[in-house]
């Protein structure tokens, strides 16, 4: 387990990137199919209501995707190789820049504009600034915002790490153990992520 100091660097990364990243747009999208759930008790002190953990039937997985399509790397089924069926948090590369995008899906249906979602990794909370996007063919919303590779390797890094929405909701939460403890409305794994996610990269090279 990484050390407190380890985890507030971590976020601090993340916290620069999203300041000097921008954000892309227009690229294809994983669809969030919102399969392979599994409804949980709600969560009492935080105020949160467990919608769906997933933390038990989910991991991580990247995929090449040659142009006009772009490398993408979700959160998918446990065995699945379908990134465009993700479970509902996804990263995205403009193969023309190598720019990366992540996303964080189930937003309430017509949210739109920007906002800033707080970024939680053991001790330590930052902000991230992004906007939301309704998906292309879709009425799914997600809240995008830009990621360096290395901020992204280090989502990695900690037992769990959370997002807080603008409206001070614990939104997502991803853990290392599915049996952890965790106030989140949606839940899912970080298994798998740091090969998955050192995949994505090689494929975000710029062609």
């Amino acid at each position: 387990m990484f050390s407190r100091i380890a985890l507030a660097a971590a976020a601090g990364l993340l916290a620069a990137a999203c300041a000097t990243n921008p954000a892309t747009s227009g690229s294809s999208s994983p669809t969030d199919t919102g399969a392979a759930t599994t409804p949980a008790p709600a969560a009492g002190a935080a105020g949160t209501v467990t919608i769906a953990n997933m933390a038990a039937t989910t991991s991580w997985f990247a995929e090449e995707k040659l142009i006009p399509d772009n490398p993408a790397l979700a959160l998918v089924q446990t065995g699945s190789t379908d990134t465009d069926r993700s479970q509902g948090i996804w990263a995205e590369c403009n193969a023309a820049n190598g720019n990366i995008t992540m996303h964080l899906g189930k937003q309430a249906a017509g949210r739109t504009g920007d906002a800033t979602f707080k970024l939680r990794t053991g001790a330590g909370v930052r902000d991230i600034s992004g906007k939301f996007q309704t998906q292309r063919g879709s009425s799914d919303v997600s809240f995008a915002f830009p990621i360096t590779s290395a901020d992204l390797l280090a989502i990695g890094q900690p037992d769990m790490v959370s997002f807080v929405s603008d409206q001070g909701e614990v939104q997502w939460a991803l853990v290392k153990n599915p049996s952890a403890q965790v106030q989140a409305k949606y839940i899912g794994s970080l298994s798998n992520f740091g090969t998955a996610a050192s995949d994505f990269i090689n494929y975000c090279n710029p062609k």
